[in-house]
């Protein structure tokens, strides 16, 4: 059995701290690893236990699995497990452990302890990778706290979620359907990932390049994503297109943002500009699919 502990000094009180690591709707935007985030929906499993699905960077490609975590706010810790391993781990647990230093500081200690079926260095290798860059996150969203700031714009379609579902996982076609989209790369993994670099257009018509990577479920009408190179104005940037069928078989679609602002100015702005090119891409695929003859 391997182990690991990697630690950092934080300039936030232990509570604080530890009440980041609990929420991980927000780990998407704390922690760059990270690409996407969600609660698994189960009976409930007692005091301070839950199980959530995690998709992350491990090396060039992007991993998922599920964590069971038992919360604890009186030591300020969280203990998690992989209840079903991927190769090349055959066993992983580990603890979030926020020490109380006095004068508004804290130690934070990640440890993992594992067992590798194989390959126990590329395990090590992922985890000195991605454990720094989590620690390094949270201590800048405790030390530096902004409240993330999440929107949403919507629009009925009268076709069913799946025709709707394959024009937004059709990214490579969006260049000859999207007026806004110049040009895009797509690359894709096993696991439904999707990773595209792009250039859009503004409404000025100055081009802005951009990387992002999705998370893809066509089981449940959902696209979720994190945008890997951002603009100035965004600290970061996750989203999912949501899809709901109505009773009468037709769409409600839906485009959420989240997202941390550079300067908190800047949330009209940011506002307008993405929810312009999410409700210009909901009419577009609205558009397309209601005509679209079977």
């Amino acid at each position: 059995m391997a182990n690991t502990v990697h630690t950092t000094r934080i300039a936030a009180p232990a509570k604080a701290v530890h009440a980041l690591i609990a929420d991980v709707t927000v780990w998407p935007l704390m922690f760059e690893p990270c690409v996407h985030a969600e609660y698994v929906e189960d009976p409930p499993r007692g005091e301070g236990r839950e199980r959530i699905r995690l998709w992350a960077f491990a090396g060039e490609e992007v991993k998922s699995w599920v964590s069971e975590r038992t919360l604890d706010t009186h030591s300020l810790s969280v203990d998690f497990r992989q209840p079903e391993p991927a190769a090349p781990l055959a066993s992983m647990s580990g603890r979030w452990l926020a020490k109380d230093l006095g004068d508004g500081q804290t130690l934070l200690e990640l440890h993992h302890e594992f067992e590798a079926l194989s390959d126990e260095h590329v395990v090590l290798h992922a985890l000195h990778q991605n454990s720094p860059a989590e620690l390094a996150g949270l201590r800048i969203a405790a030390e530096n706290p902004r409240a993330p700031y999440s929107f949403e714009d919507s629009l009925r379609i009268a076709a069913p979620p799946e025709a709707v579902y394959d024009f937004l996982y059709a990214a490579d076609r969006w260049p000859e359907r999207l007026p806004h989209v110049a040009s895009l790369e797509l690359t894709e993994q096993p696991g439904g990932i999707q990773r595209l670099v792009t250039e859009t257009r503004g409404t000025d018509g100055t081009a802005h390049p951009g990387e992002s990577v999705r998370v893809c479920r066509p089981e449940s009408g959902s696209i979720a994503y994190k945008q890997l190179r951002t603009p100035t104005v965004l600290v970061a940037h996750t989203g999912e297109w949501r899809l709901t069928r109505l009773p009468d078989g037709t769409t409600l679609a839906a485009s959420r943002h989240s997202v941390i602002l550079a300067d908190p100015k800047s949330r009209e702005t940011v506002r307008n500009t993405l929810g312009a090119t999410s409700r210009a891409t909901l009419r577009r695929a609205k558009d397309f699919t209601e005509t679209r003859r079977p």
